[in-house]
């Protein structure tokens, strides 16, 4: 388990943005987020609401749907 570096709870995972296809890891507790191909070290590129389209209500995407879990 890769353990997030900025709660020290969650588990960070590998996605891909579905929007643009940069590849991103993903914090399932926090939503902390650093972009790269490599295990992130160091400090988070931001949170995931930065990088998705926002929340609009029912009938839209929410910031999880717009990520794509991808093979480690």
């Amino acid at each position: 388990m890769n353990v997030c570096r900025v709660c020290s709870v969650g588990e960070v995972s590998p996605f891909r943005l579905v929007s643009d296809g940069r590849r991103l890891w993903v914090c399932h507790e926090c939503d902390a987020v650093w972009f790269g191909d490599a295990l992130p070290v160091g400090s988070a590129d931001g949170r995931l609401y930065q990088y998705v389209e926002r929340y609009r209500g029912p009938g839209t995407p929410t910031d999880w749907e717009q990520i794509e879990p991808v093979a480690e």
